[in-house]
């Protein structure tokens, strides 16, 4: 392993803060194509915060305390799933600044979230470890609309 690999490396250590909750049973290594809704308009640390360090390490009230999906990336399969979640997001601005990449094994543990509770979306929660740059791997959609419109395209057609 050259010194450029070993800076790269991450540790498969979770954050501090997983002693609050227990991870599922279906969290697994699995590299899955999502879409991430990015605040600063950029792949960088501040657009790829888990929940719970998005909120400033303080829980949702309106969320079972026990949750792991609190401490997880909200990451989306779909774009018509992010855009959803884009839209009801105060702080998130037309055109909405979407990147899409995959949950690498190497940054963390992953779930659909449908596998652990009954939901209907694309969610995917990511558990990262300590130290994770997941956003190093994921791009900016140019024009996120015009993506979105071929994705529909492709999906009507294989009806």
């Amino acid at each position: 392993m050259d010194e450029r690999d070993t800076q790269r490396r991450i540790e498969k250590i979770f954050p501090d803060y997983f002693n609050r909750f227990t991870l599922p049973d279906g969290a697994k290594e699995e590299s899955i194509r999502v879409y991430r809704a990015c605040r600063s308009g950029k792949c960088d640390k501040d657009s790829f915060l888990p929940s719970y360090e998005e909120r400033g390490f303080k829980l949702d009230p309106s969320i079972d305390d026990s949750d792991p999906g609190q401490y997880s990336l909200s990451t989306y399969e779909k774009p018509t799933d992010v855009k959803r979640f884009a839209s009801i997001m105060s702080d998130m601005k037309v055109p909405y600044q979407i990147a899409i990449g995959d949950t690498n094994p190497r940054h963390g543990l992953v779930q659909r979230t449908k596998e652990r509770v009954k939901k209907r979306n694309s969610h995917v929660d990511w558990w990262l470890y300590k130290d994770a740059k997941p956003y190093e791997e994921f791009e900016m959609i140019t024009d996120f609309e015009e993506h979105l419109q071929n994705y529909i395209r492709e999906r009507d057609a294989r009806k």
